[in-house]
């Protein structure tokens, strides 16, 4: 008669299989070690991220301002900021900056990554110099070019006037706004090119051979096979780029510090919550940044499944 490996060990070892293992013992053993690896990660998580969330969202239903005594005031903050013009024209700014960024960026990346996804002379060292404006931080980089922006002795009117034009006042209000898109787009050009050329070089060669074979012209071929090919990948580019630009803040800090009509809804949440100390409508702000994020990603996420074919 055959006896199952199970009831044979427990009769062997009875002591040891059937005894009680200790809190160290079942964190270690096989099954479970893999998730006792991420209990630091998770830890972490809860402490840089979590409990800052939950904190917010605590001041955004007080009257809270540093240094005084909160009260709990529900969705007060929230019906006065939708009530407040400024609100509506730092979130009107940052839509502005949105399509104007990721336009530009997905336009201007496309058509230099199709030049790049050639073969050339070169192209290592062009690529590698087109990678250097991601490699300066976001605070520097914008300081850098309000310096070289300078109406009196910035490089760039330097440049123009010995060149016999006019000096541009470029941080004027109605004209800040593109200048500081312009400075955005500069820093994360690269991140959609590369993206789009990695997409480009991973493309099928099959049906293009066949497009070609066929008679099909240059200017079909990219819109019936490579553009419908690269649908999944540019909407990844938009819903980060959204995400990113909904939160844009350190151009701002280094040029205009929100003057001249540059407002953006991040950099209005730092100015009510650190330069006016009113911790509460601040962190409604923030929480109301959040929710726009959240429901514009959903979007673009859905139509990306769509595009990958994983939802109908």
């Amino acid at each position: 008669m055959s006896v199952s490996g199970d009831s044979m060990r427990d009769e062997l070892l009875p002591s040891e299989s059937k005894r009680k293992q200790s809190f160290w013992e079942t964190l270690t053993n096989e099954r479970n070690f893999k998730w006792t690896l991420l209990i630091p990660l998770l830890a972490i998580l809860g402490v840089m991220l979590f409990y800052p969330l939950i904190y917010c969202i605590g001041n955004a239903l007080q009257e809270y301002s540093l240094g005084e005594t909160s009260t709990f005031i529900g969705f007060d903050n929230y019906r006065y900021i939708l009530h407040d013009a400024k609100f509506w024209i730092a979130l009107g700014r940052t839509f502005q900056i949105l399509v104007i960024c990721v336009s530009v960026e997905l336009a201007l990346g496309l058509g230099i990554a199709l030049l790049f996804s050639r073969e050339f002379k070169g192209q290592n060292a062009v690529r590698g110099l087109c990678l250097l404006p991601l490699l300066v931080m976001p605070l520097a980089m914008s300081m850098e070019w309000n310096f070289i922006l300078q109406y009196d002795f910035g490089l760039m009117n330097q440049i123009i006037t010995w060149l016999g034009g006019d000096k541009i006042d470029w941080w004027m209000p109605g004209r800040a706004l593109y200048t500081v898109c312009a400075i955005t787009i500069w820093q994360w050009l690269p991140f959609s090119i590369f993206v789009l050329v990695a997409g480009l070089r991973g493309l099928p060669k099959g049906p293009f051979e066949a497009a070609r074979v066929d008679g099909a012209s240059g200017w079909f071929t990219f819109r019936k096979l490579t553009l419908p090919m690269l649908t999944p990948l540019i909407m990844i580019i938009v819903v980060l780029r959204t995400m990113w630009l909904i939160r844009l803040f350190d151009p701002l800090y280094g040029t205009t510090h929100g003057g001249a009509g540059t407002e953006t809804l991040d950099y209005l949440t730092w100015r009510v919550g650190f330069t006016y100390f009113d911790i509460g409508q601040g962190s409604a702000i923030a929480m109301l940044s959040l929710f726009l994020t959240i429901v514009l990603c959903a979007v673009m996420f859905r139509v990306l499944m769509k595009s990958l074919g994983v939802i109908k």
